[in-house]
C-alpha cells in the first residue's frame, strides 16, 4: 500500500531555515486563500480595497480619531452601502436602519458588542449576544427607569443641575470667569450617574477634579476598545481566558482600569451584604436592580457599563449643542429670549420641570439640532443580518454580515435634513409636516430603538430638556478660543477636552419676574 509522508515527516527533513520558510509560505497561503473566501462573499459592494481583505482598514480608521471624518467622506464616494470589513458593512440612512433596529427585526447584535468587554469575569448587559440571556436582563434593568423611578431620576437630575450652577457661580465670584466648561459638565454627569447608580455620588464637581481617575482612563480606554473591536485577532486573545487573567487589571490596582472596577466590586459588595435592603425602599438603581434579583456580578458589570453610558454620551451632546450655540448669535440671542419670556408668563419653575421644558417649542428645536449635529455617537453598534440574508438598499447582502451604521453621516444625509445638513440651523424642527416628523424620527434614532432601544433614553432626555434652560437662565457663554474652541477625536464615541468659555451672570435674566 502507497503511504504519504506527514507533514512532521517534512518538517523533520527540514533545516530550521527551511522550516521557518515554509511556515512563512503556508501561512502566507493559508492568508491569501482566507482572503480571497473573504472578498468573494461581499464582492458585490463596493469600498475600500484594503478593506474588502483585512479588518486592518476598519481599526486604523478609528484609531486615527478623526473616524467621523474618514467614514462620512468614504460613505459619499461609494453610497449608501459600503464595505468595511472582509464580512462587514456600513449605512448611512433612517430608511437603512430603521427596520434593522424594529420590534420585529429579525437581525441580532453582533460580535462587535462582546470585543468591547473590559472585564474578563464576564458580560455585561451591551456585550451579551446570547438573545434570551441579554433580554431577561435587559427586563430587570430597565425598571430602574419606568414607573414611579422616573420621577426618583428627576429630581436627581434637579440636585445636580443646581449643584453645577452653583459650582459655575463659585468659579466666578472666585475670580475664575474663563473655565474648562466641558470638565465642569462631565464633573456634573459623573456625580449625577455615580449617585443615581450608587447612592453615592463622587463629588468630581465639589472637588473640581476627577476623584478617582475615571475620566482619564476612559480617555485611552474607549478609543482603545472601540479601534481593536475591529479586529478578529482581539476577539481570539481576548476569549484565551488563561491569559486575559495573567495581564488584565485587578481590582486591587490602585489606579486605572482595575481601580475602577475595585470601587464597583467593593460598592456591589457592601450592598449585597446590607440587611436592611429587603425591608427598606430602593435609594437607587443597585438597589432596585438587586431587588429584581439580578446577581451580585451582574450588579458590578452593569455599574461599570452605567458609568460610560451615562456620562460621556450625555456630556458630549451637552458641550457640542453649547458651543455650537455660542457660535450662532441669532439662536443664543432667540433661545435666551424664549426662556426669559416663560419666565415673565411664570411658566416655568426654578429648576424646570420635564413638563414645562416640552412647551419651549425653540428649546426643544434647539435640543434636537444638538443632537443631530453633535449626535453622542460616531460609529458602531453592529447588527448581523439574518441567515437568508436580506436586501439593504436595493443590495442584496449576505447573512452573518454584520452592518454598521455611521450615525455622523446619518445625522448630516442632505436628503433627510436639507442642503444645509452641515449647519447648525433649529429652525429645520419647528412647525409640523412628514418632513419635520421624519426628521425628528431620524434624530431618535440616537437612542436606537424598538428592542435595540438605549435603556437610559429617559434619563438622558429629562436631562437635556432640563440642562441648557438652568445653564441659560443663570449665565452667558463665549468661546475663550473661537478659533480652536476645543480638542475633540471621533472614534465609536468622543473624546473632547480643553472647551474653555468665559461665563459670566446674566443680569437681564435677574430681573425678570414670574
Amino acid at each position: 500500500m502507497m503511504t504519504f509522508p506527514t507533514t512532521s515527516d517534512i518538517m523533520e527533513g527540514l533545516s530550521w531555515t527551511q522550516s521557518m520558510l515554509a511556515v512563512v509560505a503556508l501561512t502566507s497561503l493559508w492568508y491569501t486563500a482566507s482572503s480571497a473566501v473573504a472578498w468573494y462573499k461581499l464582492r458585490h459592494i463596493p469600498g475600500p480595497l484594503m478593506a474588502s481583505f483585512s479588518n486592518i482598514w476598519a481599526f486604523k480608521t478609528v484609531w486615527t480619531g478623526k473616524s467621523h471624518e474618514i467614514l462620512t467622506a468614504t460613505q459619499r464616494k461609494y453610497g449608501s452601502v459600503w464595505r468595511i470589513g472582509p464580512d462587514a458593512i456600513v449605512v448611512s440612512d433612517y430608511e437603512a436602519w430603521n427596520p434593522i433596529v424594529s420590534a420585529r427585526s429579525q437581525y441580532k447584535r453582533g460580535i462587535w458588542f462582546e470585543s468591547l468587554r473590559f472585564d474578563y469575569r464576564g458580560a455585561s448587559i451591551i456585550t451579551e449576544l446570547d438573545l434570551n440571556k441579554h433580554n431577561k436582563r435587559k427586563s430587570k434593568l430597565m425598571t430602574a427607569f419606568t414607573g414611579k423611578n422616573v420621577f426618583i431620576i428627576e429630581k436627581k437630575i434637579d440636585k445636580w443641575l443646581t449643584a453645577m450652577v452653583n459650582a459655575i457661580r463659585t468659579h466666578i465670584e472666585n475670580g475664575r470667569e474663563t473655565m474648562d466648561i466641558g470638565k465642569i459638565i462631565q464633573y456634573m454627569q459623573v456625580d449625577l450617574v455615580t449617585e443615581l447608580g450608587m447612592g453615592r455620588a463622587w463629588n468630581d464637581l465639589a472637588e473640581d477634579k476627577d476623584q478617582y481617575g475615571y475620566l482619564s482612563m476612559t480617555e485611552w480606554l474607549l478609543p482603545s476598545l472601540q479601534s481593536l473591536c475591529h479586529l478578529p485577532l482581539w476577539r481570539m486573545l481576548y476569549g484565551w481566558t488563561w491569559l486575559v487573567k495573567q495581564v488584565a487589571p485587578k481590582t486591587t490596582d490602585r489606579d486605572g482600569l482595575g481601580f475602577f472596577l475595585g470601587i464597583l466590586e467593593s460598592e456591589t459588595k457592601n450592598r449585597f451584604n446590607d440587611s436592611t435592603l429587603k425591608t427598606r425602599a430602593p435609594n437607587d438603581m443597585m438597589d432596585m436592580w438587586i431587588q429584581q434579583g439580578l446577581p451580585e456580578m451582574e450588579c458590578q458589570l452593569d455599574l461599570s457599563l452605567l458609568l460610560p453610558a451615562g456620562t460621556e454620551t450625555v456630556a458630549m451632546m451637552a458641550r457640542g449643542t453649547l458651543l455650537h450655540l455660542m457660535n450662532s448669535p441669532a439662536i443664543y440671542q432667540r433661545t435666551k429670549q424664549e426662556i426669559r419670556e416663560a419666565i415673565a408668563a411664570g411658566r416655568i419653575s426654578s429648576p424646570i420641570t420635564n413638563e414645562e421644558a416640552l412647551s419651549l417649542e425653540y428649546m426643544q428645536a434647539v435640543i434636537r439640532e444638538g443632537l443631530r449635529i453633535m449626535c453622542p455617537v460616531n460609529f458602531g453598534f453592529s447588527k448581523e443580518v439574518p441567515a437568508g440574508g436580506d436586501t439593504i438598499c436595493g443590495t442584496y447582502v449576505p447573512g452573518g454580515t454584520a452592518v454598521f451604521l455611521n450615525y455622523h453621516a446619518m445625522m448630516r444625509n442632505k436628503q433627510s435634513f436639507g442642503e444645509d445638513a452641515d449647519t447648525f440651523r433649529p429652525e429645520r424642527f419647528l412647525g409640523s409636516g412628514p418632513e419635520v416628523s421624519h426628521m425628528i424620527k431620524t434624530v431618535d434614532l440616537s437612542f436606537g430603538n424598538g428592542r435595540f432601544v438605549c435603556l437610559g433614553k429617559v434619563m438622558a432626555v429629562q436631562e437635556m430638556n432640563k440642562l441648557f434652560v438652568e445653564l441659560f437662565r443663570n449665565f452667558d457663554f463665549q468661546s475663550v478660543n473661537p478659533e480652536k474652541p476645543w480638542s475633540r477625536e471621533g472614534y465609536g464615541t468622543w473624546i473632547v477636552n480643553d472647551f474653555w468659555a468665559r461665563v459670566t451672570e446674566d443680569k437681564t435674566m435677574s430681573g425678570v419676574k414670574g
